[in-house]
């Protein structure tokens, strides 16, 4: 882990300092926690516009995909892959089932 300096307004270390007492942590580990938060929905946010994949999403992440998806989820972000790019999914691979066959 490394070491980052960094100015913070007041109104977030308000908010870090709520969150110190609320959940009884130290201020590294709040603030470590408010950031992780803020990459989650950073992250989720650019998946469900489908600038990012699943996959890409969670090597960001450094989780499973399905913990990205399970992630993504809970924080009410549906897949961004639509019925049609799963239809176009399913005929490319029944065209190359096929053609493996026919090999």
């Amino acid at each position: 882990m490394k070491a980052k300096a960094l100015r913070l307004p007041d109104s977030l270390l308000d908010a870090v300092r709520f969150a110190e007492k609320k959940e009884r942590l130290d201020e590294p580990t709040t603030l470590r926690k408010f950031l992780r938060l803020g990459a989650e929905r950073y992250v989720g946010a650019l998946y469900a516009r489908g600038e990012i994949s699943l996959r890409e999403a969670a090597d960001v992440l450094s989780v499973p995909a399905r913990e990205a998806l399970e992630l993504f989820w809970d924080m009410e972000i549906s897949g961004n892959v639509g019925a049609y790019e799963t239809l176009k999914a399913i005929s490319l691979i029944e065209a190359k089932r096929k053609e493996k066959k026919h090999k």
